[in-house]
């Protein structure tokens, strides 16, 4: 975890906010990270075993959050941030990989910086997004104004009256601190949920903070009642005395003793001793435990179900529904993809394009994240598309060139969806059938040598 835990300040927060005159390293809106160890179980009570989750390393603990950030943050990093111009033949829009086209897309789509890679830089911004709230990028740009480098921002601060950022990133050579940024230099991904000006967004971690809580909280329960072969409860007792020792009027312990012997027997319990001893204890019962109880483990699942809709993450990509079948995996990927990934996709595309791009060249020029490599595992749909595409006047080539085969000869006429004949043979076709008068059916037949049409 050293490689994570170093992309963040040592508290553990991403620090973007408004400068002040002693800035603080704190996000707004992101609950205080500590470093400090859980508290040290000393007695029975269940608020001493409360983890609370709050800091993202620990909430990366829980598996369901690890696989939901992971998730998130890889389908982001497989689509292609691609820069693109309006073709002067058809319209339409296509890759810009000429000149400085090329260059731009080089950074977008394959090294950002010398340090990583662009799939490197789009996965950690989703993680800043979802865990602090924010993900920052910082545009270096050459002297003539031309974007040079894309660096992930560690932290810094915000001026609201000048519009400038005080940043800083680790650059190729170290930690570089950037004062007076302008905004148009700084790309910024903030949260769904935002603070009430608009700006700052509002970690995801923090909402889901009592939710893993408790789900750590159980966890921590769980594990430790299985260690100990379920969570014993006892009554603890004296026999009755020997016949011919005469009839007692009290017990053989005094007042006190039974409670002390009970509080000695939980302390024991819970200092995780397996076999006690105490002395001149005479009788001691089990009692099973509750049906509660025996089913603490499946409260997990209660917990699951809420990190499932904080992060926006159908159960079955969790890995939680163990007899789902293909097609749930399936419904549920078209899911996730329509109701998570399209609105971050669309977000960041609109970003990118206002501080790479602006306005004088909208409606020429574009930014647009290609969704298309999420087809690329699933060969049953994508052959589905192309039929569809087929149908819908696609030419064989066109589609062919969507998975990087070469043209065949012929291969440029559309088809049409009419067991998928050429528009040639199926206005041949048309014409064929406008020889035949109404109510007739059948063609003429040809005549024969020396007589009439029959």
């Amino acid at each position: 975890m050293n490689w994570f835990r170093n992309l963040f300040t040592p508290t553990g927060t991403l620090p973007i906010q408004q400068r002040e005159a002693t800035p603080q390293p704190i996000t707004p809106g992101v609950p205080s990270s500590s470093n400090e160890q859980p508290p040290k179980v000393t007695g029975g009570s269940y608020q001493e075993r409360i983890v609370y989750a709050r800091d993202p390393q620990l909430a990366l603990t829980v598996s369901a959050v690890y696989r939901a950030t992971e998730l998130r943050a890889k389908t982001i990093a497989v689509m292609p941030v691609q820069y693109q111009k309006r073709d002067a033949n058809g319209g339409n829009f296509v890759t810009d990989m000429r000149s400085l086209g090329k260059r731009i897309n080089y950074l977008l789509q394959e090294e950002p910086n010398p340090i990583m890679t662009a799939g490197s830089l789009w996965e950690l911004v989703t993680i800043n997004r979802l865990m602090y709230g924010n993900g920052f990028v910082y545009i270096e740009r050459d002297p003539i104004g031309f974007p040079a480098h894309l660096w992930l921002v560690r932290e810094g601060s915000y001026n609201l009256v000048a519009g400038t950022y005080n940043i800083s990133y680790l650059g190729e050579n170290g930690y570089v601190v950037k004062v007076n940024v302008p905004r148009e230099d700084v790309l910024h991904f903030p949260n769904t949920f935002r603070t009430f000006n608009g700006f700052w967004g509002i970690s995801t971690l923090q909402y889901a903070l009592e939710t893993l809580s408790l789900n750590k909280t159980l966890k921590a329960q769980t594990l430790e009642t299985a260690a100990k072969g379920g969570r014993v409860k006892l009554i603890i007792g004296e026999e009755k005395p020997a016949s011919g020792q005469g009839t007692l009027a009290f017990g053989m312990f005094k007042k006190g003793e039974m409670d002390s012997y009970a509080q000695e027997l939980q302390r024991k319990m819970y200092a995780g001793q397996d076999i006690l001893a105490i002395r001149g204890l005479d009788k001691v019962t089990n009692i099973s435990m509750t049906s509660a109880e025996m089913q603490a483990a499946e409260n997990l699942g209660l917990s699951y179900d809420d990190v499932a809709r904080f992060w926006g993450t159908p159960r079955p990509l969790l890995m939680l529904d163990t007899n789902s079948h293909y097609n749930d995996y399936q419904n549920a990927t078209m899911e996730y993809h329509t109701r998570t990934i399209l609105p971050d996709k669309t977000d960041m595309e609109k970003e990118i394009f206002r501080k790479l791009i602006g306005q004088s060249d909208y409606g020429f020029r574009r930014i647009h994240i290609c969704e298309k490599p999420l087809l690329t595992m699933d060969p049953e749909r994508q052959a589905k598309i192309d039929q569809l595409h087929l149908q819908t006047g696609w030419t064989i080539n066109e589609v062919r060139a969507q998975h990087d085969l070469p043209a065949i000869e012929n291969g440029e006429e559309p088809m049409a969806s009419a067991n998928l004949m050429t528009l040639k043979a199926l206005i041949a076709k048309s014409e064929a059938a406008t020889t035949l008068k109404p109510g007739n059916y059948t063609v003429a037949e040809p005549a024969k040598e020396g007589e009439g049409e029959k």
